[in-house]
């Protein structure tokens, strides 16, 4: 025997009043299996007027909805505005829908209902996340409630590693991090999570981005970094990778195995035993017979005669000097990146002197005496200095 309730509720779709009722591709169950007396009132004499009187409903807001569905995931320290004031109809079809989820409407169009701002800011910039083009905004963030600002789906760096693997692995294999990676902001920290002018959704091109932290002018602050903007901007003399490619030429933007998160091996002080390999970054772009070969026509214009001066201050086992001990790796008011003012050796700075000829050039650093070099004519040093004894 069916009860007359439940009589009139089975026939709630299939009168004239409701026709349209449960007709979409996924349809609610209450709606499915005919039960709308688990949402609506009714009675043997009509509809009644009560709790939701526009739609009859036995309760209004999230609650009804609540008394069905599992609550967790709908509070958070983070609520969606529809959520949080309860308005699932808004964004849900009670009865049956075209879309999963019974959503109104296809995901994106259902948020760009509201955020039609963010629409028409996605209609200028050059670079747009591939997330937002290829994805729905679910794919980042949760609709109803979370936990992390932005109604995020995880912190940023988990949730950004879910899809870039590559930079998952580099990171994961990395000794050395670049800090932004797992500080502050995280990825959002240099890069855009939606849309940008520059590539890789950067917010600047170049090392302008860099220089935002490499670029901090409060040198008295102890936390303060390395001012690399000031030891390049206005120089006369910029190292041709900073110049052609700005600071990801030599570094690695998001981790190394390597010092100063650089792309290759290079030593880190201005003293090192020699190794072959301990200078392969430079070989990058330098000729690797600079430092290979003790005699050389070509490799080299610092040498003296066919003395190649490079493997002379490099090659030794104990103690060979650097790049970094004659060189500005980043830009000079010096010829060859020579920094006229000296090199940082700890709190002094190594005087060099250098100076050139058209065949040649001399020195006179802090480190030796003073030193006279010619590729076509060998210069002997050793009798420049028994001289010197002499006269003195």
């Amino acid at each position: 025997m069916i009860l007359p309730n439940k009589l009139q509720a089975a026939s709630c779709s299939t009168s004239a009043c409701h026709a349209d009722i449960g007709r979409g591709k996924v349809v609610h169950e209450p709606t499915r299996i005919g039960e709308c007396l688990n949402c609506h009132q009714s009675s043997n004499s009509g509809h009644p007027s009560g709790n939701g009187a526009d739609f009859v409903l036995t309760a209004t807001g999230s609650s009804l909805c609540l008394a069905c569905h599992d609550s967790e995931g709908f509070s958070g320290d983070h609520e969606h505005g529809p959520s949080a004031s309860g308005a699932c109809l808004y964004c849900h079809d009670p009865h049956s829908s075209q879309q999963d989820n019974l959503l109104r409407m296809a995901p994106k169009d259902m948020c760009f209902s509201c955020h039609t701002d963010f629409k028409l800011q996605l209609q200028g910039p050059a670079f747009v996340h591939s997330a937002i083009e290829d994805l729905d905004c679910s794919a980042c963030h949760v609709s109803h409630a979370g936990s992390i600002p932005g109604l995020l789906k995880g912190e940023t760096t988990t949730l950004c590693l879910g899809c870039h693997d590559e930079i998952e692995s580099k990171y994961k294999r990395s000794l050395r991090k670049h800090k932004p990676l797992y500080t502050g902001g995280r990825c959002a920290n240099c890069h855009s999570a939606h849309f940008s002018d520059y590539r890789f959704l950067l917010p600047a091109e170049g090392s302008g981005l860099c220089f935002n932290c490499h670029g901090n002018k409060d040198e008295e602050s102890t936390s303060a970094l390395r001012n690399i903007k000031q030891e390049i901007e206005g120089k006369e003399f910029v190292h041709a990778p900073v110049e052609d490619q700005g600071c990801d030429g030599c570094h690695d933007t998001h981790g190394s195995s390597h010092g100063a998160i650089l792309k290759g091996p290079y030593p880190a002080t201005v003293y090192a035993p020699y190794d072959e390999n301990g200078y392969d970054l430079c070989f990058e772009c330098h000729d690797k017979e600079l430092l290979t070969s003790r005699m050389t026509d070509d490799a080299t214009d610092f040498r003296n005669g066919s003395l190649n001066l490079h493997f002379r201050h490099v090659a030794i086992d104990r103690k060979g000097r650097t790049c970094a001990a004659c060189h500005s790796v980043h830009a000079s008011e010096g010829q060859k990146l020579i920094n006229p003012e000296g090199i940082p050796f700890g709190k002094w700075k190594i005087p060099v002197r250098f100076e050139t000829t058209e065949t040649g050039g001399s020195c006179i650093p802090g480190c030796h005496q003073a030193m006279v070099y010619d590729r076509e004519e060998a210069f002997d040093n050793s009798k420049k200095t028994t001289s010197e004894e002499e006269d003195r």
